[in-house]
């Protein structure tokens, strides 16, 4: 019997033919093994098979046939999150388990949802070739026990476990999920006032070198202490890593005790660090005081730097200010500083970024990592005292480490003379040559492994008597694990633990059996052949890049540890058979061409960047991102020439020439590959510009080459504007920005080729009637050029929208302006002229002077705002929607308390942290300076409803929209249009029902 949660009480039993067609779902039954006959020996062995390293099966966690697993830390944590995220008003909501590969995580996930099996109905995606759009309607089939449209339904929340590292069109597959599940549920018509699903998200996460860790007010004293003591354990963490600077930021409650707190940790640790602590502000908004602040932050990073130097020991570096991340400057300079030739055993810098908040965000997920705290020591030496009783005569490395704490030389002390002896002596073998392939691919691709038939074929080449892969791996069996996963008749084969495969590693490396040559025997002598089957292991081992701090590595980690190395040549070679073996991928010539620009040092080193470059656009010509590399070929190239003491402008000239025409390839690619499923890739018209950047008209150039520059100036132009109103309007997340340089180079460009300053630009940027300057402008550089624009045409349309948008703005620093009806009855006249093709900020006015209002002077016909929209949306989509799509529109202005243009409150003007809680929040959510709207859902649609009239809103959040009623919310506005934050239901479905029910017997 299969049966899940009922919505009413008990379990209710689920009908094969919709058991079978929920094919993309491992489902945790509520009476999963209750009713079946379970062989001892079968359930002893699954449960030795994960003490020694293999996944944990669901047969394990039956606790009347197998002890009790360790509960680590974050399970109560992560239970408590789960249990208040299904008593939340949404359609699906989310927590996240961060962890660190070989620290449990996926197990602790595995734990949470049996613990929940007879509660919710809980599930774990079967990732294999997913299709989200199909995954979204099981997993909506699940929660209603019904795949059609009239059949009886019997409504529970889904617990969705979701643990794939795959992306979607570079997106995380979770995010795409999200939109899916909501389409599907929209699409189904589904009323709710608890969640329709809760995924448990479990995102792989490198601890070693960054974190975010949150101190609320009003923590009891045990609260801080165990605060203090995660602390220092990520401190440790941080410690055991390789890179170079590691972050901590540490976001505290400004009436809690975080910055002391942070000093406690410090004096601590002073005889274990070199201690230092910087109390100045990072931030500065004064464009004047940049070059004094830039000069500071160098001479404090040399400070620093000498520090590190001569005690050669970490620094513990506490910045505790009140901006939430370290300047990008800083790290910058720190990180160029830095550059050590060696991979070294520990980090130059741990930086404490400790930030006062005014708010903090309340806990919305939990980490596991790879160090114990004082509780978990216990469990787990209770559980090893349990083994010990059982006399098992395994031995159970997986367990045992984590036991010991992950300490590095525990793990390496299970490498034996034996193992290393045979290893030198029998470099060739078949057995030493597949352990060496599980060591490099379960330290790049922790997680991964190899077919068990792939290795027996392997083995096979080379020994003629065909013995069994067991007995063949004899001396390193001890390290490895061989385990079914789901369904699948053949079994899989890794060692037993990430950390094992790391200390195999450097057992080869010192046997000088380096990564670069084991990498090449892995690609010539098992994925040859098997190109399909290990393709995704070659790309992430060779091809992905991680995030780094600011930005990604320059290229995947076992590429970056081949050239630490000083093996450029070995990387060239293995990438080129890696291209050879996968003929159709773009990404390995791509990557081939860019170690040639980027790393290599020969003469020729640009035309092979450029063979390769071509190379990959031929493998696919279509792909904006693939083409975006030859113009960096050039521009790089173009970079080295002239720095060159002297300089040759022709050859520089016809560079620069060739990486024109490839960013503009690049840009005709882009603008021809996106759609609604994609980002738009902006890097051919940034290129363009930082090429520009570096030929400009203040070069020495002769006559024809100066008018070929001079002829640039249109494309800069246009190019320029376009980055002006993206970045206005848009930023890659709500919780990253663009990089600072994107701004600084397109602007340098411009002030080159149009011979300008910081002032005339400014000027500029006035006159352009550009009225996105405006939104990001700095109020006091506002006034000072206000008046250019004093006293407009009335008949210019972009002289009066930009006159009017800048005394909005202006009107909030408190200044007296004409009364609102003058700026409406200016707009007016222009909205009465009907003119085609007008951009969204137009529109964006109109609503913001005429938005329904009891307290302001009524205007004779005003604008029709629904008609408004229509054309705004309309607008949009034409001009902006291609560009913007997949990018987090920023909100302009806001609805606030007050009358006439004080009403409209300008995102510059609200506190960083009441901009966190409108992005981030839910209907609890209060801004002292923003009036809440009454509205009102129908069919999944907001409505901003004020008298007789009503405005359709987009949502904030599209998941808060779970019901039909009345609702309240905060009005924004963005580029696209109204938008309602922290939608709060203000009456129950039964009454709003009750209301339109009584409302069309009223009409009768």
């Amino acid at each position: 019997m299969c049966s899940n949660p009922s919505s009413k009480s008990g379990i209710i039993s689920v009908p094969a033919s919709l058991r079978d067609s929920l094919s993309c779902l491992d489902i945790v039954w509520s009476d999963m093994f209750e009713t079946e006959d379970i062989n001892p020996e079968e359930a002893r062995k699954h449960e030795a098979d994960f003490l020694k390293g293999a996944p944990l099966q669901w047969l394990t966690l039956v606790e009347k046939e197998n002890s009790p697993l360790v509960k680590r830390d974050g399970f109560s944590d992560l239970k408590q999150l789960i249990e208040r995220k299904r008593r939340k008003q949404c359609l699906v909501t989310d927590v996240s388990l961060r962890y660190q590969p070989g620290s449990g995580g996926s197990t602790l996930a595995m734990q949470v949802l049996w613990d929940f099996r007879k509660d919710l109905r809980c599930a774990r995606v079967i990732d294999s070739n997913l299709d989200t759009k199909e995954l979204s309607k099981q997993v909506v089939d699940l929660f209603l026990l019904s795949s059609e449209e009239r059949a009886k339904q019997d409504r529970k929340t889904v617990l969705l476990l979701l643990d794939t590292k795959e992306k979607i069109n570079d997106l995380p597959i979770k995010n795409v999920l999200w939109e899916n599940l909501i389409d599907e549920i929209r699409k189904r018509g589904i009323n709710t006032n608890t969640p329709v699903v809760i995924v448990l998200n479990c995102i792989p996460t490198d601890f070693t070198r960054t974190d975010t860790m949150i101190l609320s007010s009003g923590c009891s004293e045990e609260e801080i202490k165990t605060f203090k003591e995660q602390l220092f354990q990520q401190i440790r963490l941080q410690r055991k890593g390789h890179w170079e600077v590691t972050i901590i930021s540490l976001l505290y409650h400004k009436d809690s005790s975080g910055s002391a707190l942070a000093g406690e940790v410090l004096s601590d640790l002073s005889e274990t660090f070199i201690c230092e602590t910087w109390t100045e502000p990072f931030k500065t908004d004064n464009t004047e005081n940049k070059e004094i602040f830039g000069k500071k932050i160098e001479k404090m990073v040399n400070e620093l730097h000498a520090l590190y130097e001569t005690h050669q020991n970490t620094v513990l570096l506490l910045l505790d200010h009140k901006d939430t991340k370290p300047q990008p400057n800083f790290l910058r300079n720190l990180l160029s500083k830095l550059q050590r030739p060696d991979q070294a055993d520990h980090p130059a810098f741990i930086v404490i970024n400790a930030v006062s908040k005014n708010a903090v965000p309340a806990k919305d997920d939990v980490k596991l990592k790879m160090e114990l705290l004082p509780d978990e020591k216990n469990s787990f030496a209770q559980k090893r005292l349990e083994i010990d009783q059982k006399k098992l005569s395994q031995t159970f490395h997986a367990f045992n480490i984590m036991w010991g704490g992950f300490q590095k030389e525990d793990v390496e002390k299970l490498i034996t003379e034996e193992m290393i002896t045979y290893v030198k002596n029998h470099k060739e073998s078949s057995n030493t040559r597949l352990l060496s392939f599980l060591a490099l691919i379960n330290s790049y691709v922790p997680g991964s492994h190899l077919s068990k038939l792939f290795c027996q074929e392997f083995m096979d080449q080379t020994d003629e008597e065909n013995p069994t892969l067991e007995t063949k791996m004899k001396p390193f069996m001890d390290l490895i694990v061989i385990f079914s996963e789901g369904e699948q008749e053949d079994q899989c084969v890794r060692l037993a633990h990430p950390m094992i495969a790391d200390a195999c590693l450097k057992m080869f490396t010192e046997s000088k059996l380096m990564r670069s040559d084991i990498a090449l025997d892995f690609l010539n002598s098992l994925v040859k052949g098997k190109e399909s089957d290990l393709g995704k292991i070659c790309k992430k081992m060779l091809v992905v890049r991680l995030e780094i701090l600011m930005e990604k590595d320059k290229f995947s980690r076992l590429i970056l540890d081949i050239i630490r190395e000083n093996n450029d040549n070995h990387c060239i070679r293995l990438l080129e058979v890696a291209s050879e073996l996968f003929s159709e991928d773009p990404f390995y010539p791509q990557t081939l061409a860019r170690l040639f620009y980027i790393v290599v040092k020969k003469d020729n080193k640009y035309e092979e960047a450029r063979k390769w470059a071509k190379k990959a656009i031929e493998r696919d010509p279509n792909n904006s991102h693939i083409r975006d590399t030859l113009g960096q070929v050039h521009k790089n190239h173009l970079l080295n020439e002239t720095k060159k003491p002297f300089i040759d402008r022709k050859a520089c000239l016809s560079i620069a020439q060739s990486a024109i025409k490839a960013f503009k390839d690049e840009e005709k690619a882009a603008e021809d590959e996106s759609g609604d499923d994609t980002k738009f890739n902006n890097r051919g018209l940034f290129g363009f510009l930082q090429v520009c950047k570096i030929i400009h008209p203040k070069m020495p150039f002769e006559h024809s080459e100066q008018e070929y520059i001079n002829g640039l100036k249109g494309d800069v132009e246009t190019k320029y504007d376009f980055f002006e109103w993206f970045l206005a309007f848009s930023r890659q997340s709500f919780e990253k920005e663009d990089p600072d340089y994107i701004r600084r180079d397109v602007e340098e460009c411009y002030m080159h080729h149009f011979e300008t300053d910081k002032i005339t630009l400014g000027e500029k940027k006035m006159y352009s009637g550009e009225l996105l300057r405006i939104l990001k402008s700095d109020i006091d550089v506002l006034k000072q050029y206000k008046g250019k624009i004093e006293n407009p045409q009335t008949d210019n349309e972009i002289q009066t929208v930009l006159y009017i948008l800048a005394n909005i703005i202006c009107s909030e620093s408190g200044e007296q302006f004409q009364k609102i009806q003058e700026y409406q009855s200016c707009l007016h006249k222009l909205w009465l002229r009907e003119m085609q093709e007008r951009r969204p900020e137009f529109y964006l006015l109109v609503l913001l002077l005429f938005w329904p209002d009891d307290m302001q002077p009524r205007i004779r016909n005003p604008p029709n705002l629904e008609k408004c929209l229509r054309k705004m949306r309309h607008s949009y989509k034409t001009k902006y929607q291609k560009y913007l799509h997949s990018r987090y529109l920023v909100p302009l202005f806001f609805f606030a308390k007050g009358k006439g243009l004080q009403k409209l409150v300008h995102t510059s003007k609200l506190r960083q942290t009441d901009l966190e809680l409108l992005a981030e929040g839910d209907g609890n959510v209060e801004i002292k300076d923003l009036q809440r709207i009454s509205g009102q859902v129908r069919k999944h649609q907001v409505f901003a409803i004020r008298g007789d009239k009503e405005i359709r809103v987009a949502s904030h959040n599209r998941a808060s929209v779970c019901k039909q009623g009345q609702v309240s919310f905060y009005l924004g506005f963005n580029i696209r249009g109204p938008v309602a934050y922290n939608i709060r239901y203000t009456d129950s479905s039964g009454a709003y029902y009750m209301k339109a029910v009584n409302e069309k017997i009223r009409k009768k």
